[in-house]
């Protein structure tokens, strides 16, 4: 009975070893690539820069959900691999670091907290801004974007925020109770808001009034839904093209189509919000 503890504890520490090991190389790893990041210089534009920054992570890997399924929620740093929000988030991060003060790893992680997380701070799986347009109107309120969607004759678009609550099975993180009630009040709070939007059919009518690194959000069809995509707007012989992590290429790319092209063909894109870099 004695050898059986004794056996089950050595295979419990090795695996703790294991997984430590595992999490300082991939920290390792991560702070390598912003290193390098680092040395990216910088354009004459914080949003052009971001396009630099973004092209660097061309080719690298698109992976789904890459912040869900944690044990506890904590800040997760990886620049290996994105889905489309978290391509979008990190490269505004690593920008808005480069254009700061101090430009260390933990800098960083620091504007990366205050990007994802409802007033930067880490209280469980419901203080993660979840949906795209609450994670804007945080940015917009720190100075860091301005919507101009209503600027570029964006329109208003009633239209109830509640998917996640409404498909609690889907996210493990809104078994407990208290991390429900936190996105639902999350999502009582963005009814209270105008939800502004362009159309796609009326998105060719604006396209060159859109600007290199602009943020571009693809709204939705999906009911309860507000966003379905993120990326970066990047002008090509006089067109917008999207730079974003692609579900359909499973990498990160420069659209092969303009932006309107691909808005037309994919049915569950409603149309698009516009945020431009302060």
């Amino acid at each position: 009975m004695i050898l059986k503890k004794k056996f089950y504890l050595i295979i419990l520490f090795t695996q703790l070893l294991i997984h430590s090991f595992t999490n300082l190389n991939a920290q390792s790893a991560d702070e390598m690539i912003f290193m390098q990041t680092m040395k990216i210089a910088q354009q004459e534009s914080k949003a052009k820069t971001a396009i630099e920054i973004g092209k660097y992570f061309q080719e690298k890997p698109y992976i789904a959900s890459t912040l869900e399924g944690m044990p506890k929620e904590n800040l997760v740093c990886n620049l290996r691999e994105y889905d489309c929000w978290t391509f979008v988030e990190n490269v505004f991060a690593i920008t808005n670091v480069k254009y700061s003060e101090s430009t260390t790893y933990q800098k960083y992680n620091e504007v990366l907290q205050s990007l994802r997380y409802r007033d930067g701070k880490i209280n469980g799986y419901g203080s993660r801004l979840h949906y795209f347009i609450e994670w804007m109107n945080q940015a917009e309120k720190n100075g860091l974007v301005k919507n101009i969607t209503k600027d570029l004759g964006g329109v208003q678009l009633d239209k109830p925020i509640h998917f996640m609550t409404r498909h609690r099975s889907l996210y493990a993180g809104l078994k407990e109770e208290t991390e429900f009630v936190k996105v639902q009040n999350a999502e009582n709070r963005l009814n209270l808001r105008k939800f502004i939007f362009i159309p796609k059919a009326n998105f060719a009518s604006i396209e060159n009034k859109i600007q290199d690194g602009d943020i571009i959000a693809i709204t939705s069809n999906i009911d309860g839904l507000d966003v379905n995509h993120e990326g970066f707007a990047v002008k090509q012989n006089g067109r917008i093209y999207l730079l974003h992590a692609s579900q359909e290429q499973k990498k990160v790319v420069i659209s092969d189509e303009p932006l309107a092209v691909y808005l037309n063909r994919i049915k569950k894109h409603s149309g698009v919000m516009v945020l431009r870099m302060n």
